[in-house]
């Protein structure tokens, strides 16, 4: 028992991070789909943030690593700004203020708790818990899905809210989880003399979270991986490194024997099966054709909802039309404290946060924000060049998710979203 707590105790900074970071897929599939606590948010929220507040126990909290000062202070007043305009909100409003308000204490959370925990925490073991927990959240997603009798193939999977009048759940939670599973798949591969888990179960990880990502179906996800995949091989591989890599892993008797087993497998299964992969590609295939299609204006005009094209995309083209347009109206009309402040905390849910702090906050802020998050870029950016160690060249890829919804999805105050901006800023120092 006390190895055990020892261990524990030695570990548990790693464990939260991992855990807030890669822990909520399977969270959800505890919460809706084992049906532990049904549509019990707070549920969600205790096993998510308990290991944070576990990671404060018994430690010395007069010591801690310096953060990124200029990130971590431009972050710092972005949060007061934000709780600021919370409290402040003087419109009628569709927010939730008491869902909103915890909301702020979870990041207020995340944001005090982290400054305690050092850096060096980020190592082997951090790496090994968000694979684990990135695996249980894959594997009971695909447990759930062919296990649940009202799903189809093509459709996009997810673990269903068990809420009245919910037909389905949020696949981004999943994509998410298989996108940082993914991540850190492949750094085990590249640090294999540090990470103790040979060559096939990362491979088969990594093919575990492709089907992930797939079978939820998020272009977010998927634009996240490819960039992610991309930066990783321009600053890890060149022609040479390549092929030594290449012949080093399949001249491996069980690397071989693995993909051969797997292909045959893959090719058996769709020659029996075809349905399986056809709604996929023909879905992967609509949606980039139809985004295309969104913004495709030969006209000049702005697009409504009768416009061919991706609906989601024609939503946030007309809704970032509107930002622009109320705040040309608050200019004209003399609202210049409107123009200059915002219209109110989410005054409007535009889905893109970049437009969302304009419409919000006003261009004095959209502007700080602006160069915050551009600050934020260039730090994940330096340390994907250079990176310190295994667990901060994680954080700096897993940002690059939260760099893609910046401009396509989600709302700017978010315990996810600033969670990794905070996590960013404390642990990568470039």
């Amino acid at each position: 028992m006390k190895y055990i707590l020892n261990k524990f105790l030695a570990n548990r900074d790693a464990l939260a991070v991992a855990t807030f970071v890669a822990g909520l897929p399977f969270i959800y599939f505890l919460r809706d789909g084992v049906k532990l606590a049904p549509a019990n948010t707070f549920f969600a929220i205790f096993l998510l943030f308990f290991p944070f507040a576990l990671s404060l126990i018994f430690k010395d909290l007069k010591t801690f690593d310096a953060p990124n000062k200029v990130g971590f202070t431009l972050l710092s007043w972005f949060i007061i700004i934000g709780f600021t305009y919370y409290l402040l909100r003087d419109r009628y409003t569709a927010v939730n203020g008491v869902r909103e308000f915890l909301n702020f204490i979870l990041i207020f959370l995340i944001y005090f708790g982290s400054i305690f925990i050092k850096r060096e925490s980020l190592n082997k073991n951090f790496i090994y818990f968000i694979i684990f927990l990135s695996v249980l959240g894959a594997v009971s997603l695909i447990y759930f899905t062919f296990t649940n009798p009202l799903y189809q193939f093509g459709q996009r999977a997810s673990i269903a809210l068990d809420e009245d009048g919910a037909t389905g759940g949020n696949p981004h939670i999943n994509s998410r989880g298989a996108f940082y599973g993914l991540i850190a798949s492949v750094l085990a591969l590249k640090y294999n003399k540090q990470i103790k888990l040979g060559f096939i179960i990362p491979l088969l990880a990594i093919l575990l979270f492709i089907v992930v990502l797939f079978l939820t179906q998020t272009m977010l996800a998927f634009l996240a991986a490819f960039i992610f995949l991309a930066l990783f091989l321009f600053f890890n591989f060149n022609l040479r490194k390549v092929g030594s890599t290449i012949k080093f892993l399949f001249f491996k008797w069980y690397v071989l024997l693995a993909l051969v087993l797997g292909i045959t497998k893959g090719v058996s299964s769709l020659d029996k099966d075809t349905d399986f992969i056809t709604p996929i590609t023909n879905y992967m295939g609509y949606r980039l054709t139809s985004i295309m299609e969104s913004f495709d204006s030969s006209d000049g005009k702005k697009k409504s909802k009768k416009v061919s094209g991706d609906d989601s995309a024609n939503t946030r083209i007309m809704l970032i039309s509107t930002v622009f347009e109320r705040f040309a109206e608050n200019i004209e009309e003399g609202k210049v404290r409107y123009a200059v402040f915002g219209n109110g905390y989410q005054s409007l849910y535009v889905d893109v946060p970049q437009m969302e702090v304009l419409d919000s906050y006003g261009i004095l802020i959209f502007i700080f924000y602006s160069v915050m998050f551009f600050h934020l870029v260039k730090i994940a950016w330096k340390e994907i060049k250079n990176p310190d160690s295994m667990g901060t060249e994680f954080i700096a890829y897993a940002f690059i998710y939260y760099f893609v919804a910046n401009f396509t999805a989600g709302v700017v105050v978010d315990y996810t979203r600033l969670g990794m901006y905070i996590l960013l800023v404390r642990f990568v120092r470039k």
